[in-house]
């Protein structure tokens, strides 16, 4: 038996990439063998182990036919499977290059290396529309990759072929693959990759929408409201802030259906359509479900706050209804991105994200001295308002702001 390093391991050491996640192809054994040397087994769909000592996967070199529509229904073959047929059931070519550690060399029988070099995306083989979620990894992997890096026309063709598939691919699927690739440095690149390849109006149809939506005044001239966004979402390093920013303008196209213009983009009724329809067909955690939301409802209020053209009232209200330190750094640092993800003019600012932070621990932290017993809700929220309002007051004045 032989074993080889496998997949984006050996991607990422021929790019100088750090990837600590190792998998290993077993040529030349079987089930028993493997057992009787001490792996254990954790495959349930096909053979793979787990090493007694370094912990890592290696699996059996296999072939794989398609025997239904769903993802996992494949039959799988390990019996006198070769480390080519092993790799041809791969993606993209720079994730079908074995690499023997032991005589330092690397086995390329579908043109990786020279495709890692040109820093092309190409498909293995048509065996790539087997799953259509392969569409958004190839995205996803661009997105990490860089701008620099070109789909092959052969995926290309693959995406179109394999379009109407992704209306059947789970929600559970999709958010995974996404997930990850918000965590990129530039999420943009995944986005605009979906839309290079035509899949964009499938995979994300809120997003895809923004394309038709024009963006040109003076504050923004970046020429639709997706390109604000994707600029937008560059800037964010923080997870939750990115979903915000990606989400925060999904109602501009049903408010410019509806009247000509999208200046009730962020219309509660509007919103609650659009997010009905990203919660049935993406799986956002609470968090971030719930953040994008308030985000989406309340960015043009919370860049008011940063300008300081609010009343004192509006801004304690919005402050405190935020709940925790983190939720509000997400949402402010959501906020600064929207401000600065554009081309015209800057807005000037009277506040910087540390004094909101702080304007919200005052008021998070103030004793309202209200009795629930004694007072009806109405004086309740007048002296919680009341004192709002001093705090803030106080603060401004103090930063001498007013």
């Amino acid at each position: 038996m032989k074993q080889y390093l496998v997949g984006g391991a050996v991607r990422d050491l021929i790019l100088g990439r750090k990837n600590n996640d190792k998998d290993y192809v077993i040529v030349g054994s079987n089930v028993d063998e493997m057992i009787s040397l001490g792996f254990k087994s954790v495959g349930k769909s096909f053979p793979v182990f787990i090493h007694p000592q370094k912990k890592s996967e290696f699996a059996l070199a296999r072939s794989e036919k398609k025997s239904g529509e769903k993802h996992f229904d494949f039959e799988c073959f390990t019996e006198n499977v070769s480390l080519e047929e092993d790799l041809k059931r791969r993606d993209l070519t720079i994730n079908a290059i074995a690499y023997d550690e032991k005589s330092d060399t690397y086995i390329d029988p579908f043109g990786g290396l020279l495709d890692i070099e040109k820093k092309i995306l190409r498909p293995v083989s048509e065996a790539f529309c087997e799953d259509a979620l392969r569409l958004l990894r190839a995205a996803r992997f661009r997105a990490e990759l860089g701008g620099e890096w070109k789909f092959d026309d052969k995926l290309k063709e693959y995406a179109l072929k394999t379009k109407k598939e992704l209306e059947y691919i789970s929600k559970e699927r999709i958010y995974k693959e996404s997930k990850r690739a918000i965590q990129c440095k530039k999420p943009s690149l995944f986005f605009s990759s979906l839309l290079e390849l035509n899949i964009l109006d499938v995979v994300f149809p809120w997003i895809y929408e923004l394309t038709k939506v024009e963006h040109n005044n003076d504050y923004h001239l970046e020429g639709t409201v997706f390109n604000h966004v994707m600029m937008a979402v560059d800037l964010c390093e923080d997870e939750n802030a990115k979903w915000a920013v990606l989400f925060h303008d999904v109602g501009k196209y049903q408010a410019f259906l509806e009247d000509g213009n999208f200046y009730r983009h962020y219309d509660i009724k509007i919103l609650q359509n659009v997010f009905k329809k990203i919660q049935k067909t993406l799986s956002l955690s609470y968090e971030e479900f719930e953040i994008s939301k308030f985000f989406a409802l309340n960015h043009h209020n919370l860049q008011n706050i940063f300008k300081n053209t609010m009343r004192v009232s509006k801004i304690a209200a919005l402050l405190f209804k935020i709940k925790d330190k983190k939720r509000l750094e997400s949402i402010l640092e959501a906020t600064l991105a929207d401000l600065n993800g554009r081309v015209g003019k800057s807005d000037n600012l009277a506040f910087s994200k540390e004094q909101i932070s702080y304007m919200w621990r005052l008021l998070k932290e103030a004793d309202y001295e209200v009795d629930h017993k004694t007072m009806s809700v109405e004086q309740i929220k007048s002296t919680i308002t009341h004192k709002q309002i001093s705090i803030l007051k106080e603060f401004i004045k103090s930063s001498k702001l007013s």
